[in-house]
C-alpha cells in the first residue's frame, strides 16, 4: 500500500495552526486577568481615596471644634481679666472715697467744734457787756443822779445753726456706708471662681480700714452749748449688718408668754417651731440660693436643716448632670456639661466660704447641740475640697457626696428627739 508524503505535511500544518489558536487564546486569557487585575486595582484606589476623604472630613470637624473651644477660652480669660481690673478699679475708688468722707467728717466735726467756740465768745461778749453796762448805771446814778435805763439785751440769739439737720446727714451717711460695706463683701465673694492673691490683699485692707467716725447726736445736742458740750465725743462706725436682708428686717420683737402648748410633744414641738419660725431670717448666698439663721438681738445661728437642703439640691443637680455627661460622646457637649458641674461647685463654695468667714469673725454661730457634726470647722474642711477637687472629675463628685451623706445622717440621728434640739436652739438665742 502506497503512502501519500503529503498526509504528513498537511498534519504538521494543522497542528501548528492549533498550537497558535491555542497561543492566541492563552494570550487573551492573560489580557483578561490582567484587566480585570487593573480594573480591582482602580476600584481599590478609589475606595481608598474615598475613605481618605471621610477622615480628612472628620479631622477638620475635630480642628473647628478645638479652634471653637480655643477660642472660648481665649475670651473668657480676657473677659475675667476685664472683670478683675474693673473690680480693683472699682475698689480702689471705694477705698478713695471712704477716705474722703472720712476726712469730711473729721472736717466737719472740727466746724461744729469751732462753732461752739464762737458761741462761748459770743455768751463771754454778753456778759461782760452785761456787767459793764451795770457799773455805768451804778456809777451814774451815784456821781450824778441819773437813772438811765440799761439798754435792753439784744436777743441772745448769737448764731442759729440748725446742728440737728447737719448731724442728722451724717448720721445717714454712716448708716449707709455700713449698709454698703456687707453689700460689697458680698459681691467682692461672688466676683471670682477661685481666690486671688489680689483680690484677697484688698479684702484684707477693706476689713482692716475703720470707717469713717461720725458725732452722735446724743454727745454734741445733750444740753444747751457749753465749754463741756464743746468737746465733742465721737462714736465709732455702727458695725456692718450680716447682709442686705438682715439690715432691712430688723430682729422680731420678743413674743408675749403664750398660753400653756396642748398636751403631747407633738403639739409642744409644733408651737415651738412656729415660734423659732419668728426669729427666721434670709440673705442671698452669692447667686447660689439663700442663706437661712435665726436671730434675736445681736445672736445669729445659722439654720443647718436648711444648709443641708441647698447642698442636697447642688447635687442632685450635679448627679443629673454627671449621669448626662456619661451619656455624652461629642467633646464639644461634654466641655459645657462639665462648666456647668464646676459652676454649680462655685455656688456651693460660695455658700460655704460666706459662712465660714462669718462664723470666723464670731458674727454667727451653728447650733452647739449640733456642732460635733456641722460647725465652723467642718465647713472649712468642705470648702477646703471645693476649692481643691474637680466635680467635672465623676470620681472626686462621688467621694465628696458620699462624705456629705455620712454627715447628713449623723445629723438626722443628732436632731431626734426634735423637741430637745428646738428647745435648745430656743436657749441658745434667748441667753447667747
Amino acid at each position: 500500500m502506497e503512502h501519500d508524503p503529503n498526509i504528513f505535511r498537511d498534519s504538521s500544518h494543522v497542528i501548528q495552526e492549533v498550537e497558535e489558536q491555542l497561543e492566541r487564546i492563552l494570550q487573551r486569557k492573560f489580557r483578561d486577568v490582567d484587566s480585570d487585575l487593573l480594573e480591582r486595582i482602580n476600584r481599590e484606589k478609589e475606595a481608598a481615596r474615598t475613605r481618605k476623604e471621610e477622615i480628612e472630613h472628620e479631622f477638620e470637624k475635630e480642628k473647628t471644634a478645638l479652634n471653637e473651644y480655643r477660642v472660648m477660652v481665649r475670651d473668657y480669660e480676657e473677659q475675667r481679666a476685664g472683670l478683675l481690673n474693673d473690680a480693683r478699679d472699682r475698689f480702689q475708688k471705694v477705698l478713695k472715697f471712704q477716705a474722703e468722707i472720712e476726712t469730711l467728717a473729721k472736717s466737719t466735726v472740727d466746724e461744729i467744734k469751732r462753732v461752739n467756740d464762737i458761741q462761748e465768745r459770743l455768751e463771754a461778749l454778753r456778759s461782760q457787756t452785761a456787767e459793764r453796762a451795770a457799773f455805768l448805771k451804778n456809777d451814774l446814778r451815784e456821781r450824778f443822779g441819773i437813772v438811765a435805763e440799761v439798754m435792753q439785751e439784744e436777743s441772745k440769739e448769737t448764731l442759729k445753726v440748725d446742728l440737728d439737720e447737719e448731724l442728722e446727714k451724717l448720721r445717714k451717711i454712716k448708716d449707709l456706708l455700713a449698709i454698703e460695706s456687707a453689700a460689697a463683701s458680698l459681691g467682692r465673694m461672688a466676683a471670682e471662681p477661685s481666690p486671688e492673691p489680689d483680690l484677697a490683699a484688698l479684702d484684707a485692707a477693706a476689713a482692716a480700714k475703720p470707717g469713717p467716725e461720725i458725732p452722735g447726736l446724743q454727745d454734741l445736742l445733750a444740753g444747751p452749748l457749753s465749754a463741756e458740750t464743746s468737746e465733742a465725743k465721737v462714736e465709732p462706725a455702727a458695725p456692718a449688718a450680716p447682709g442686705p436682708a438682715a439690715a432691712e428686717s430688723a430682729p422680731a420683737p420678743e413674743a408675749a408668754p403664750k398660753a400653756e402648748p396642748p398636751a403631747g410633744d407633738a403639739a409642744r414641738e409644733d408651737q415651738l417651731a412656729a415660734e423659732l419660725e419668728t426669729y427666721r431670717r434670709t440673705e442671698p448666698a452669692n447667686g447660689s440660693g439663700e442663706i437661712h439663721y435665726f436671730q434675736k438681738d445681736d445672736i445669729i445661728i445659722v439654720d443647718p436643716e436648711k444648709l443641708l437642703d441647698a447642698v442636697d439640691r447642688t447635687l442632685e443637680e450635679g448627679q443629673r448632670l454627671s449621669v448626662k455627661l456619661g451619656l455624652t460622646e461629642s467633646p464639644k457637649d461634654q466641655f459645657f456639661i462639665k462648666q456647668e458641674l464646676i459652676n454649680w461647685q462655685e455656688g456651693l463654695r460660695a455658700l460655704f466660704l460666706r459662712i465660714v468667714k462669718m462664723c470666723e469673725k464670731n458674727t454667727w454661730t451653728l447650733p452647739r447641740s449640733t456642732e460635733d457634726v456641722i460647725s465652723a470647722p467642718v465647713l472649712r474642711r468642705l470648702l477646703e475640697r471645693l476649692s481643691m477637687e474637680n466635680w467635672s472629675n465623676l470620681d472626686e463628685f462621688a467621694a465628696f457626696a458620699a462624705g456629705i451623706d455620712e454627715i447628713r445622717k449623723s445629723f438626722k440621728a443628732r436632731l431626734e428627739p426634735r423637741l430637745s434640739y428646738l428647745r435648745a436652739l430656743k436657749r441658745e438665742l434667748q441667753e447667747g
